[in-house]
């Protein structure tokens, strides 16, 4: 793979986003002269602290711009409980990240993987201790995005910037396959977003970039199957998919992919038949805001972190919302820019809170004791369910 090529196609990606940006920034010129010639306007948002808020929401929605690559909606206030642990905070040291990107938890005893934007991957105990730590092979073009701890013990790992996924042993001493390359025939990648796998082994990773928005189906040993999905608005196509998870109906399996500057979650079956989708734009509930992250309990529950409205929203399978957790803010309990979410077996669910360099991790409903862990240290306050 030659780095010319890659830094071409990131060139072609980065143009993509740059004419979203432009837009956004002429709207916003535009509205900044019509309020100054109105000094009606002016003295109105001078005392208003609606005024203020809404300005305070326009920085966030630039910010979503710039990251996402996504024109935005506005946000709106979310009610808070207390998380059940906090693991990390900001730092290069152990147990601290980087902008977090992607979790992954094990399916069997509850302990987790997380990756931030330095390339660095940490493994923890269930209860935050830290286990182990390591770094992908190269990360000058970028860091992963996806994980996936599959149930065989070892580790998924979308490196998105070196279009490939890498399978690590459970310690991360080493990785045991690989297979991708730079490219949009069979088999390759531009940027791959997320990594998952279904209970026969068969893994599922997006792509996204240059109009290149789609599905591929691979066996356990990297062997190409199927693909699906092109860049769009149509009911099964994408405007920069991000995470994915298997959702199981008693004996059928379906793919949620949270379809992210669509604003929307949509369900296919295994061979890449669209199902049903759910969102809109918006605050309110049942509506998304660039979702980013799905993971589904074992009541069926769907859960969806949305980058852009600060918080973690819970759907049922039908796609009604049964409620949101978190809203902006740096105490535990609040968000900034989650990236991903994903729910461990005793159904507690872990957020990776992007902008503020932590994992939080909640029972839905539950106000239980806070575990703050940082560094391979923990500290509990006092709480109460």
């Amino acid at each position: 793979m030659r780095r010319v090529d890659q830094r071409a196609v990131m060139a072609s990606v980065r143009s993509r986003r740059s004419t979203r940006r432009r837009r956004v920034v002429a709207a916003v010129r535009i509205a900044v002269s019509r309020i100054a010639v109105s000094r009606i306007a002016v003295s109105r948002i001078a005392v208003s602290r609606i005024a203020v808020s809404r300005i305070a929401v326009a920085g966030v929605a630039l910010l979503a711009v710039v990251v996402t690559g996504c024109a935005p909606g506005a946000a709106g206030e979310q009610r808070w409980l207390a998380p059940e642990l906090v693991v990390g905070g900001p730092g290069r040291g152990p147990g601290e990240f980087e902008f977090p990107r992607a979790v992954a938890v094990s399916p069997e005893d509850g302990r987790f993987w997380v990756v931030d934007r330095r390339g660095r991957i940490q493994h923890f105990a269930a209860d935050g201790a830290l286990l182990a730590a390591w770094r992908t092979p190269e990360i000058e073009f970028g860091a992963p995005v996806g994980l996936h701890a599959d149930r065989d013990g070892t580790l998924l790992v979308m490196d998105s910037h070196y279009q490939r996924v890498l399978r690590y042993d459970e310690r991360g001493a080493r990785v045991v396959a690989s297979f991708g390359a730079q490219g949009k025939g069979r088999g390759e990648f531009t940027f791959g977003r997320d990594v998952v796998a279904d209970s026969a082994g068969n893994i599922y990773a997006g792509d996204y970039g240059g109009d290149n928005d789609r599905v591929e189906k691979f066996t356990a040993e990297g062997e190409f199957l199927l693909e699906w999905g092109r860049q769009g608005a149509a009911p099964g196509e994408f405007d920069k998919m991000q995470g994915m998870t298997i959702e199981r109906r008693g004996a059928r399996e379906f793919l949620l992919i949270a379809d992210q500057c669509n604003h929307r979650v949509q369900r296919f079956d295994l061979d890449g038949r669209f199902d049903s989708s759910f969102g809109s734009l918006g605050t309110a509930p049942g509506e998304l805001r660039f979702p980013s992250g799905v993971a589904v309990g074992s009541d069926g529950s769907i859960y969806v972190s949305e980058w852009g409205n600060n918080r973690v929203q819970r759907f049922d399978r039908e796609g009604r919302s049964l409620g949101v957790w978190g809203g902006p803010g740096t105490e535990p309990g609040r968000l900034k820019t989650p990236w991903d979410v994903a729910v461990g077996p005793d159904d507690r669910v872990w957020v990776a809170d992007y902008g503020n360099h932590r994992v939080q991790v909640f029972r839905w409903g539950d106000r239980a004791p806070l575990a703050v862990s940082r560094a391979g240290e923990r500290v509990l306050s006092g709480g109460a369910r």
